[in-house]
C-alpha cells in the first residue's frame, strides 16, 4: 500500500521502515511477508494521520524504497537502520518489531532520531495470539506513540525558542493626598545658655509623579507652634509662629511586590520654599514681610534629608492608595543663620527635625 505526502517546506521527514521479524523467537513461522507489509503500512498510515502535517512529512513505502534499495529489507540491527534512514535523507525512522513469546505475537514499534541515534518515544506493549487482532492493537498503539511523539516534540520546540526579552515598560503614576508633620523646626542657640527652638505642628496636600524607581512630589502646607525657649527672660515674649510652605521632594525607591501590595523604601530631598510666616505675641505680630527690618519670607526655607518607607494597596489596574512615612532632617535657614549672629551673640544654628505621614490615591497610566 502506498501512500503520497505532499511535502512541506520546513517540515522534518519521517519514515516508516520495513517491520522486522525476530527468527529466533519463531515469530517467523506465523507470518508471512504479505502480512509483515500491512503491519508496516498500518504503521505508515496511523503516522500519516496523526503526524501534524504542516511539521511532518511522512515518507512514502515507494519513496523508502526507492532510496533505500533492497539493502532496508536486510537490515536488522537498531543502528543499522539509523543509518540508512540517514541515508534516504529522513529525520526520524519508526520501525516494528515482531517476536514470538510462548503463544503470543508480541509487537513493539519504535521511533528514532537519526540525527544521533536517540529513541524518542516507543509504544506500549502489544501481545496477542491472532495477527488481526494484533494488527487492531498496532493502530492503536502506534496512534498514540505519534501524538506522544507530536507533543515531546512541540514542548522541546518551545523550550528552545527563546522569546525575547521583555523589560517591563516604566509604569507611570499620578495621585495626590493629605500629609500631616510633626517635628522641631529648628533654632537658635547662643553661649549664654539661652536657646530658642520652633515646635511645628501642620499639614497639608500634595500630589505626586511616580515613576517606578523615583517619586516626585510637590504640596501646600500650613501649620504653627509655640516657640519653646530656655533662659529666656520672660514667657511673655515667647511667640506663637505661624507659617505656611510649599514643598518640592525628590525621593528614590525600590519596590517589591506581594500581590496586590508593594512595599518601598524610600530616600530623597525636599526643598521647602516658604511661602509666609509670622510670629504672634500677646501684644503685637511680627510678620516676615521684608520691611522695616524685618526677615522675608525666603528666609525660612530651607532644604530637607528625608528618609523612610510606603506602601501601596491596588484596587484595581490602574488604581491604588497609597501610605508613606518619612523622617526627615534639614539645614539652617537664613534666619537662623542671621539671628544667631544678631548683635554678635555668636549663637550656634540648630538642626530641625521632622516626622511626616502622607496618605493618597493614585492612578496608573
Amino acid at each position: 500500500m502506498f501512500f503520497v505526502a505532499i511535502p512541506v517546506a520546513g517540515a522534518k521527514y519521517v519514515a516508516v521502515v520495513e517491520t522486522d521479524v525476530d527468527a529466533s523467537s519463531g515469530a517467523s513461522a506465523d507470518l508471512n511477508s504479505a502480512e509483515v507489509r500491512e503491519i508496516t503500512a498500518e504503521l505508515r498510515r496511523q503516522a500519516t494521520e496523526n503526524l501534524p502535517r504542516s511539521q511532518y512529512n511522512v515518507m512514502t513505502s515507494e519513496t523508502v524504497q526507492s532510496m533505500g534499495g533492497a539493502v532496508l529489507e536486510e537490515c536488522a540491527e537498531e543502528n543499522c537502520v539509523i543509518a540508512l534512514g540517514s541515508k534516504i535523507g529522513a529525520d526520524y525512522i519508526v520501525r516494528g518489531i515482531i517476536s514470538k513469546f510462548q503463544t503470543k505475537l508480541t509487537l513493539a514499534i519504535e521511533l528514532y532520531e537519526t540525527e544521533n541515534g536517540t529513541l524518542v518515544v516507543s509504544s506500549e506493549a502489544i501481545r496477542s495470539e491472532s495477527l488481526s487482532d494484533l494488527l487492531d492493537k498496532a493502530t492503536v498503539a502506534s496512534a498514540n506513540m505519534y501524538k506522544k511523539f507530536a507533543e515531546i516534540q512541540g514542548s522541546t520546540q518551545k523550550s528552545k525558542t527563546k522569546e525575547p526579552t521583555e523589560h517591563p515598560p516604566i509604569k507611570w503614576s499620578v495621585g495626590g493626598g493629605l500629609f500631616l508633620a510633626n517635628g522641631f523646626g529648628g533654632g537658635i542657640k547662643w553661649p549664654s545658655g539661652e536657646a530658642v527652638a520652633m515646635p511645628y505642628l501642620g499639614g497639608g496636600l500634595y500630589l505626586f509623579l511616580d515613576a517606578v524607581y523615583a517619586e516626585v512630589f510637590a504640596g501646600y502646607s500650613m501649620g504653627s507652634g509655640t516657640w519653646e525657649s530656655l533662659a529666656a527672660p520672660s514667657n511673655e515674649i515667647i511667640p506663637d509662629m505661624k507659617s505656611s510652605y510649599l514643598n518640592i521632594c525628590v525621593l528614590a525607591k525600590y519596590p517589591f511586590t506581594f500581590g496586590k501590595i508593594k512595599m518601598f523604601p524610600l530616600l530623597g530631598i525636599d526643598y521647602e520654599a516658604s511661602l509666609s510666616g509670622k510670629l504672634e505675641y500677646t501684644t503685637k505680630v511680627y510678620e516676615f514681610d521684608g520691611t522695616g527690618g524685618h526677615p522675608a519670607n525666603g528666609d525660612l526655607s530651607s532644604f530637607w534629608v528625608k528618609f523612610g518607607g510606603g506602601a501601596e494597596f491596588d484596587i484595581s489596574e490602574s488604581l491604588y492608595i497609597r501610605g508613606e512615612l518619612l523622617y526627615g532632617v534639614r539645614t539652617a535657614n537664613d534666619f537662623e543663620k542671621n539671628g544667631a549672629i544678631f548683635n554678635s551673640k555668636n549663637g550656634t544654628p540648630m538642626t530641625g527635625q521632622s516626622v511626616s505621614l502622607r496618605a493618597g490615591v493614585g492612578f496608573n497610566f
